[in-house]
């Protein structure tokens, strides 16, 4: 009976509760360490965060203040409008539909090899190269009909960013090869009134792409204009134009190399991908779903440059556009310096790579290695513009004085008001006669003057002799 009450009244009167053990002083200053520790980590964080913040405004600042477009979207406002009147690039169009690909029949067409100063065509190719030719002379003579008008606008929309569709650019280096084709036929007939007008059609066609604020549209121009000067290597080692046809391709080949068009280009660059840094949560899951669409070709994004809120807050992809606003405007400013001087953006662009590796910038780490060697490219294209107009005016000098100069001093000031620099070194021109003819030439990015021996076509990948850039003509009667 005790024992049942006992039990009635321990559950009737609550027990008072036990006496807690006060912490040990060892304990509570833990405590305080771990609070202190976390408030300095939050604050450290804050503090970073809003720094970070502030500087990418300052640069955004920057550009906008420049007059630069800042995203793909504003890219495309910022061009200037063309009226429809005045768009060459909507003839062209025509022109690119009227054209017969290099397939089928036509296969081998956009072989480089064809086009080599020394190959010999056999009959057989000379057939099908002037078959392919003549099938395509409507769409030459469209393109003709377009390059009549003042102004050139492709339709692109800038806001997809890196996968902006353009395909006007491989339709443009169709035409552009199918004309020198053309050229080289001229000259293998001996028509050395034709063939000039056909490479000066190349140059054309490549400017009209010089307001096309993107690498790839700079790098396809680099690429017809470099097509240009190997079509009049060739022809200038089958015969020879007047001396007003040298005169007019020479100074076409010199406009071509007037402007400096690679700053414009990295511009267009920056804006394109600095929303790729800002992506969505919608646009994270659609860059994963292609992802995981194997054998697809992936579908076009467009990039709103709105990033997920809690992405942008950690700070991770915000530090990434820092190095690479950073990035692209130094290398904007070194771009746009006198070469040999642009030069310096190669270590530049190497080095801040480099960087963006080792500080888990991902984006910057994955855009910027491609383009370290650009301006090397546009180096080497720069030379092969000097080394055509030059030649140009070494057939000038020969067709007034009867002889091949001496040396290039000899070309000035009658024929050249200054002898053109070396992009690499900033030296003239290198030139050296020979037995039937004459090389000029260039010591090309690695600085060596090899006397101006020439790359075999094509330079096999195991071949580790160095070369020049060269212009070589050989021709019985020099």
């Amino acid at each position: 009976m005790k024992t049942r009450v006992s039990d009635w009244l321990k559950k009737r009167i609550p027990l008072p509760p036990p006496k807690r053990t006060p912490a040990s002083p060892l304990v509570r200053t833990l405590r305080r360490l771990f609070l202190l520790f976390t408030l300095l980590v939050l604050g450290s964080f804050t503090l970073w965060r809003a720094l970070l913040a502030k500087e990418i405004s300052s640069r955004f600042a920057r550009i906008r203040a420049a007059g630069f477009p800042t995203s793909g979207a504003e890219l495309n406002a910022w061009r200037a409008t063309v009226p429809d009147a005045e768009n060459g690039a909507l003839v062209l169009t025509q022109a690119f539909a009227l054209a017969q690909a290099s397939t089928g029949r036509f296969k081998g067409m956009d072989d480089p090899d064809l086009l080599n100063r020394t190959n010999t065509w056999p009959a057989v190719t000379r057939a099908l190269v002037e078959d392919y030719v003549q099938t395509n002379a409507p769409a030459l003579a469209k393109a003709r009909e377009a390059l009549m008008l003042p102004k050139f606008r492709y339709s692109v929309d800038f806001a997809y960013g890196p996968d902006a569709q353009m395909p006007h650019l491989s339709h443009l280096k169709e035409i552009a090869r199918i004309a020198a084709l053309k050229a080289a036929l001229d000259a293998e007939n001996g028509l050395s009134d034709r063939w000039p007008e056909e490479v000066d059609l190349q140059l054309r066609l490549a400017t009209t792409l010089d307001d096309e604020p993107t690498l790839i549209s700079h790098l396809v121009r680099l690429a017809m204009i470099r097509l240009a000067v190997r079509t009049t290597e060739r022809s200038l080692n089958r015969v020879t134009p007047n001396v007003q046809l040298c005169q007019k391709l020479q100074a076409a080949f010199t406009r071509a190399g007037e402007t400096n068009l690679l700053p414009l280009a990295l511009v267009g660059e920056r804006a394109m991908c600095i929303p790729v840094f800002r992506l969505s949560w919608a646009e994270i899951q659609s860059v994963s779903k292609d992802g995981e669409l194997e054998g697809q070709p992936r579908k076009p994004q467009r990039y709103s440059g709105k990033p997920m809120p809690f992405l942008w807050f950690t700070g991770f992809f915000e530090r990434d556009l820092d190095l690479f606003l950073q990035t692209m405007e130094k290398s904007v400013s070194l771009a746009a310096l006198p070469f040999p001087a642009s030069l310096t953006l190669t270590n530049y662009l190497e080095a801040a790579s480099r960087a963006a590796q080792k500080n888990a910038c991902i984006l910057s780490g994955m855009l910027l290695p491609s383009l370290s060697r650009i301006v090397v490219r546009e180096a080497a294209t720069e030379a092969a513009i000097r080394l055509a107009a030059t030649a140009l005016t070494v057939e000038r000098f020969r067709a007034d004085r009867g002889r091949l100069p001496d040396n290039l001093s000899e070309l000035t000031p009658q024929f050249l008001d200054a002898l053109p620099p070396d992009p690499f070194d900033g030296a003239p021109l290198r030139y050296r006669r020979l037995t039937n003819g004459y090389v000029i030439y260039s010591i090309d990015a690695d600085g060596h003057d090899d006397g101006g021996r020439e790359p075999p076509a094509p330079k096999k990948s195991t071949d580790t002799n160095s070369y020049d850039i060269t212009f070589l003509v050989e021709q019985p009667a020099l």
